[in-house]
Formats: structure tokens, C-alpha cells, sequence
């Protein structure tokens, strides 16, 4: 009975060390090869697509920036799921969060303060929030959970 107690202590560890090694592995496979809800939900006609992703579990960051004809804004907030418009006057008390600035995004990832013409997921009391704007040509997509 020891000499299995034993037997398990050496290689079963090694072998859940070794099944977690590969899950992680996968995870980072994955999220390198498989691209993202928010570029694969771009319409056809998007270019200069640039997309920024920080975060472990549960508190992340995605940003994702495109150009994308005006006409098209519509048909991806669609296929984000995406259906409310921001108001400023109904949607005063959550404009902070819609506006949320970030400290550690790239240069690249500037966009306007939320108007009329954005779209967006938010619930008051949760801790998770997509926006979609656009200005002069590009989209700015941004989904975080903190």
C-alpha cells in the first residue's frame, strides 16, 4: 500500500504538473492563434486593425481599434450584441464609467468620449462594460471587467 502512496507522491504529481503546464500552454496558443470575439465580429470591410489585450481571469482589458466605412458601425455593434445607444442625458449617472480612461494602453488607442452615435453593455452594479465609438473613420472598441 506505501510503495503505491509513493508511486502516486512521484508521478502523479509530475503528471497533474504536467497536465497544468499543458493547459496553460493551450490557453496561450489559443489566445495567440484564435482571434478575438471583437476582430473576428468585424465586418469585411475593416482595415488597419490594431488590438490590445491585458489581463489574467477575470480583470481584463481589450481594445481594438479599425478602420471601418461609417455605414458599417452599425452591422458591428450587431454582431457584438450590442443594441443600446449612449445618451447622455439618460446615461448620466454611468457616463464615467462608459468614459473610463486606462493607464497602461498603447499609444495608439485614443478615442473620443462616448456621444450619440456609441454603442454599449452596461449594467450599474456590475463590474463589466463594452463600449463601441467612432470618429473620423475608426471604430474604438473597448471591453473590460474589473
Amino acid at each position: 500500500m506505501q510503495r503505491k502512496i509513493k508511486f502516486f507522491l512521484k508521478w502523479g504529481c509530475l503528471a497533474l504538473l504536467a497536465a497544468v503546464i499543458l493547459i496553460g500552454l493551450a490557453a496561450v496558443a489559443a489566445d495567440r492563434f484564435i482571434p478575438s470575439l471583437a476582430r473576428r465580429s468585424l465586418p469585411s470591410s475593416a482595415s488597419d486593425v490594431q488590438e490590445y489585450y491585458s489581463g489574467l481571469g477575470p480583470d481584463y482589458i481589450r481594445c481594438l481599434k479599425a478602420k471601418l466605412p461609417e455605414s458599417d458601425v452599425a452591422i458591428y455593434a450587431k454582431n457584438l450584441d450590442l443594441t443600446t445607444r449612449f445618451d447622455p442625458v439618460e446615461h448620466a449617472k454611468s457616463a464615467s464609467i462608459i468614459n473610463m480612461g486606462f493607464d497602461d494602453t498603447p499609444t495608439w488607442w485614443n478615442p473620443p468620449s462616448a456621444s450619440a452615435s456609441s454603442y454599449f453593455n452596461y449594467t450599474p452594479g456590475k463590474e463589466f462594460v463594452q463600449v463601441l465609438r467612432y470618429s473620423e473613420g475608426y471604430v474604438y472598441y473597448v471591453s473590460t471587467a474589473w
